[in-house]
């Protein structure tokens, strides 16, 4: 599914980069003058834009310019346009060799597909666009310092050699609600609440389908201007839900998510489950709040207001509502169903081949896979500190007790931990089956939107095999 491109050469590349430097030059000798320590200024790329997001990330930065002032500063350079602007501008940097200091990536595929070399435009039988960090993650007491299954997620190749350093971990499969709401709901319904996966994904959903009047008395606020929100709706949260096994027993239906997008289970294991859950996703679009559209955030705020009963959201809503949750206004769980599972994501730094000053960019991964910067960093953000040596009581100290239990949850052998979609899907991916998500929601949509989604499902099998064979095998030196 890729277009195939002739790579740069080397000599080229050595080309152009006289080139540069002759126009450089002739700009006047201050421009040539090699620049002292002072001089050096770090570009950390990420698409953090609200308030909670990058108030993390900068708090991050600021201990690491407090330990180098004088000798470097690092930046963030979040600009206020949407994640896949960011990817794009970062691919294009990255291909041409003009790599930021260190950037964000989501743990596996999102941060692997460097390592692989398969973009949208092209895929490069060329060496990959990361390197390992194998003495760093020495160095930073990150080897044997990770969960494993977050551990895996950073490595690549027949080596398993780590390429990145993980920042934090969040739960996607939760459901944000108004508690007003709930109580609300639950005086008007006998005591029954709307946090229950037989009234939002019913047996007979697909009979309900059928009467186009059929919904749920509910206001769910969810995102149509974010490509990801639907996705993490019916992908991390409904599918889990459907499919989820017994805390006790994760080896049933837990795995089902997993096996799918390895491209290892045959229709037949797959189809029922998807279909279920596209099905329930449909019959609770009906009941979306749908006077404007909403990104993500905005979808929150309508659940903090009360003009909206929940939304669907990982846990970086926990920053965006942070007083919110304080005051009782919102709460939290798993979204009904998924409890047995922990669908995460962490949000990881890697070191570019071609990173300007690489010895100062090494010594700022290495602040982002400190304690302190882990732990300051998911204060603001709503996050848990990624790395497994900060123990339970700390996080509870510092943290708040809502952290503490998401490390629980991490931590328990009892619960499934299946990795986002952005660690499993290849990055043109998600496009194509939020197109056929969006036609599946709108207003009014009929049950027969249901069915091409099937089929990209069915389609796509072969590449998402293909894109997992791609991160093992890695890249040949160049």
């Amino acid at each position: 599914m890729s277009l195939q491109s002739t790579p740069r050469t080397p000599s080229g590349r050595h080309h152009l980069q006289q080139v540069g430097v002759l126009l450089l030059c002739s700009l006047g000798p201050l421009a040539c003058a090699t620049p002292t320590r002072a001089e050096v200024r770090l570009e950390a790329y990420s698409w953090w834009t609200q308030t909670s997001e990058r108030a993390a990330f900068d708090e991050v930065l600021h201990i690491y310019n407090r330990q180098h002032e004088g000798e470097s500063e690092a930046v963030n350079q979040a600009r206020d346009i949407n994640a896949d602007e960011v990817r794009a501008t970062l691919t294009a940097r990255l291909l041409a060799g003009a790599p930021p200091s260190t950037f964000q990536a989501n743990a596996g595929a999102d941060l692997l597909r460097w390592t692989a070399m398969d973009t949208t435009e092209s895929a490069l039988p060329s060496s990959s666009r990361i390197a390992p960090i194998t003495d760093l993650f020495l160095r930073a007491g990150l080897e044997g310092g990770l969960p494993s299954d977050l551990d895996r997620a950073v490595r690549a190749g027949p080596e398993l050699l780590p390429y990145a350093v993980p920042l934090n971990i969040h739960r996607l499969n939760l459901i944000y609600y108004n508690t007003r709401a709930l109580e609300s709901y639950k005086n008007a319904h006998e005591g029954q609440s709307f946090l229950n996966s037989a009234l939002l994904c019913p047996p007979d959903v697909a009979k309900r389908l059928e009467d186009p009047n059929a919904k749920l008395e509910l206001r769910i606020a969810m995102s149509t201007k974010d490509s990801f929100a639907l996705t993490l709706l019916t992908l991390e949260n409904l599918l889990p839900a459907v499919a989820g096994a017994e805390p006790s027993n994760p080896a049933t239906g837990a795995t089902l998510y997993d096996e799918l997008f390895l491209g290892s289970l045959s229709e037949a294991q797959w189809r029922e489950p998807v279909l279920r859950a596209l099905q329930c996703v449909q019959y609770l679009s009906r009941s979306f709040v749908r006077n404007e559209e909403l990104s993500w955030a905005d979808a929150l705020h309508r659940v903090e207001t009360g003009d909206a009963d929940f939304s669907v959201m990982g846990d970086w809503a926990n920053g965006e509502l942070k007083q919110a949750l304080q005051e009782g206004k919102v709460d939290a769980q798993p979204f009904p169903g998924s409890e047995g599972t922990f669908v995460f994501t962490s949000d990881t730094f890697p070191l570019p081949t071609a990173a300007p000053y690489a010895k100062e960019s090494q010594d700022l991964l290495e602040t982002l896979a400190s304690s302190d910067a882990q732990v300051a960093f998911s204060r603001q953000k709503g996050s848990i500190p990624a790395r497994s040596d900060i123990a339970t009581e700390r996080v509870r100290q510092e943290l708040g007790e809502r952290a503490a239990q998401t490390k629980e949850a991490f931590d328990s052998p009892l619960i499934h931990k299946s990795i986002a979609t952005s660690g499993l899907f290849p990055p043109y991916y998600p496009k194509d089956l939020s197109s056929y998500l969006l036609l599946m929601t709108e207003s009014g949509a009929s049950t027969s939107t249901i069915a091409p989604v099937i089929a990209f499902f069915r389609n796509t099998l072969p590449l998402l095999q293909r894109w997992q064979n791609r991160i093992a095998q890695g890249q040949q030196a160049p």
